[in-house]
């Protein structure tokens, strides 16, 4: 296969064997909700935070390259393949960050980064202008991943710190690289990042359900529904009209536009409503493990941060793509905000729920009428 066969030509949808990699990032996304559950302090929450950006990045890195190629070529069905094994030795070590097998997740997140490099340099073999874009992106990028390789050989105490110098130097790279020119397929791009938004509120709810089928009580069906509700709720609050719209704007750039575009929307504006899941999933769980009981004040933040973040970051990819977003949004996350501070903690866990289910309901039903 000669090395201009990968390239595709046209827009595409998504594939199944990008629909297989994203399942095992949504298991790493699962595995932070997880680190993030067992350790509800402010340290715990800024590793979960970095591990997640980390996850996130490899997961954005791949939408990029894959955007461009042909993947129904047998030479990229084996690229995905084998990052989707790599991937899958990431996510497994996601837990393990702060323990002696801590370097493993290292050492696989390097190793996935530079095979999608290797993808990216393969796919714009033939393409000057674009192959401009992807030596700077490289340049850029090696020194995150430096980074992590430093972070490796470190002791677990030292490790989160420089995993975050890699992570901020990530966003400097896609600062510097991404405004470069960038051919980018709407269609495909948009319809990626909705399989991962929709994927990732599953996955939340399937948590849940194994959690409470343990012991199952009327209280627990409870929390079970009004979970459901505001996950599709909150699903709404995305496609209903809010993808559609950003994926109209996309459509419209021209090919100088197109890569910041991308980056500023999706790439960066993407990451606190995958973000938003992590915390709802983490306010379920705490739920679920005492429905009659208030929840504490971590539990208040992740229910409360993780709508707010989901709602509000969908806001901020709006408006990133120059559209305004509804003043529901705003009214309805600051009304969330004040009852769950001041109500949240006197009420069992069940109906802090079914209140915040409430308003993302009606968030949700005044934006049924909007359209792209």
């Amino acid at each position: 296969m000669n090395r201009e066969s990968i390239r595709g030509s046209e827009d595409q949808g998504a594939t199944f064997v990008e629909l297989f990699f994203d399942l095992v990032f949504v298991f790493a996304v699962t595995q932070v909700t997880g680190v993030l559950a067992a350790d509800l302090t402010l340290g715990g929450v800024f590793r979960a935070l970095i591990v997640f950006w980390l996850v996130w990045w490899a997961w954005t890195q791949y939408t990029w390259s894959l955007n461009a190629a042909d993947t129904e070529r047998v030479g990229v069905r084996l690229y995905t393949l084998i990052a989707t094994g790599i991937a899958f030795i990431m996510a497994l070590t996601v837990p393990e960050l702060t323990e002696d097998l801590g370097a493993a997740f290292c050492i696989s997140y390097v190793a996935l980064r530079a095979l999608g490099i290797g993808m990216q340099w393969r796919i714009t073999d033939a393409d000057a202008a674009l192959r401009g874009a992807v030596r700077k992106w490289t340049v850029l990028s090696s020194t995150g991943l430096i980074a992590v390789l430093v972070a490796a050989m470190l002791q677990p105490d030292g490790r989160t710190i420089a995993l975050a110098i890699a992570a901020l130097l990530d966003v400097v790279a896609a600062t510097r690289a991404g405004s470069g020119i960038w051919q980018v397929f709407t269609s495909h791009f948009t319809e990626r990042h909705g399989l991962i938004v929709i994927i990732a509120l599953g996955e939340s709810l399937i948590a849940a359900g194994v959690a409470a089928s343990e012991g199952l009580t009327a209280q627990l069906m409870v929390v079970g529904l009004v979970a459901v509700v505001t996950t599709c709720c909150l699903w709404w609050t995305y496609f209903g009209w809010a993808k559609g719209g950003m994926e109209e704007v996309f459509a419209q750039q021209p090919i100088a536009t197109m890569g910041r575009f991308a980056r500023n929307v999706y790439s960066f504006g993407h990451f606190p409503i995958i973000g938003g899941v992590i915390g709802f999933a983490v306010a379920i769980e705490e739920s679920v493990a005492h429905p009659a009981e208030h929840l504490e004040t971590p539990g208040i933040v992740a229910l409360v941060g993780g709508i707010t973040l989901f709602i509000g970051g969908t806001a901020v990819a709006l408006a990133f793509a120059g559209l305004r977003p509804p003043n529901s949004r705003l009214v309805g996350t600051t009304a969330l905000v004040v009852i769950g501070a001041t109500t949240f903690g006197l009420i069992p866990a069940w109906a802090a729920m079914a209140i915040a289910a409430l308003i993302v309901g009606v968030i949700a039903t005044l934006e049924r009428g909007l359209h792209p």
